[in-house]
């Protein structure tokens, strides 16, 4: 690859917020993570969540990790047994794990990252000013859903259909966070634009298997819990029939996907990590603005486009921030 508690007794006027942590060895953060227990990418993210506790002053924090993988009830479960717990910050990684701790708590801070249009969905007031006990970090917004057809496009001309695998936690109302910026630059493009919304892993094939039939189409995999857990199958259908796919999380391009363009989420977490550590230090995050992220990469996996007969042109590829080789 090349790089281009209060505590008792205190006056009544010191119970409300901040909850200032005393003394670091109480301090108990609980971190919720839409993984499998021992999922690379899963350890990979909660190291650089404890690295960041670490760079920022709390050397030995306490931390619970919960894997809930897919399993939305699983999620549910364990948001409800981490909320129980009480601990001082709860950290969500994806807007199914916030969704589902934000439903149980308004007092205990939650600390996010990559819930998308956080206003819209009502876990903050504002950006600037979230008002509550939840602030953090998105990864994605709208906008991608047509940045990810034009470098589809740019990088097969001769695609005429675009299917954007959606799921449920990529929804506002029932609607796709992405789907109109996706249907709109589709349009300017001549491409024909398809939402399908899939939340049971036995229904991908049939999607990436009509799109082989049409010989001209195309995928984009939107964001969210359904394709942390199922990119890798994505990843497998998508070369073995040859269907050119970009995808918005950045390691599935490493593992063979086309292309993928979106954040860095190890830097996202290592940015929220100071989040947690200034709450524990006694700042509110009602007052702690939600951050987007400082860069977007795009990484084009070349080894993959050949194997696939698709021609990179070298325009597409002087804009890569990463070409796997």
């Amino acid at each position: 690859m090349r790089r281009r508690t209060v505590l008792a007794g205190l006056p009544l006027a010191l119970a409300g917020w901040p909850r200032t942590v005393l003394a670091q060895g109480q301090a108990h953060v609980a971190a919720l993570w839409p993984f499998a227990e021992g999922d690379p990418e899963g350890r990979v993210l909660a190291e650089s969540f404890h690295a960041g506790l670490r760079d920022h002053g709390h050397p030995d924090q306490r931390v619970d990790d919960r894997w809930t993988g897919a399993d939305r009830e699983r999620t549910r479960l364990l948001a409800t047994e981490l909320v129980a717990a009480q601990p001082q910050v709860i950290f969500a990684y994806l807007s199914a794990q916030l969704t589902a701790v934000a439903a149980l708590t308004k007092q205990i801070p939650i600390v996010f990252v990559g819930a998308s249009n956080p206003v819209r969905f009502g876990y903050v007031e504002s950006l600037q000013r979230p008002g509550g006990n939840i602030t953090g970090f998105t990864l994605y917004e709208a906008p991608l859903g047509g940045k990810w057809v034009a470098a589809l496009k740019e990088a097969v001309p001769s695609l005429r259909h675009v299917t954007l695998l959606s799921n449920p936690s990529t929804e506002i109302r029932g609607e796709n966070l992405y789907a109109e910026p996706f249907r709109a630059t589709a349009a300017t493009l001549g491409i024909e634009p398809v939402v399908v919304k899939i939340d049971k892993a036995a229904e991908i094939e049939p999607v990436i298997a009509a799109l082989a039939r049409q010989g001209d189409g195309g995928l984009i995999v939107a964001p969210g819990t359904f394709s942390e857990a199922n990119g890798d199958h994505i990843v497998a259908l998508t070369t073995s029939l040859r269907v050119p796919a970009v995808f918005a999380i950045r390691r599935f391009a490493y593992r063979g996907g086309l292309m993928s363009y979106g954040p860095d989420p190890v830097e996202t977490v290592r940015r929220a990590a100071a989040y947690v550590g200034r709450i524990l230090r006694g700042e509110n995050p009602a007052t702690l603005p939600v951050q987007a992220p400082t860069k977007f990469d795009f990484i084009v996996n070349l080894k993959t486009a050949r194997s696939m007969g698709v021609t990179i042109s070298s325009a597409l590829l002087a804009q890569a921030d990463e070409i796997v080789e």
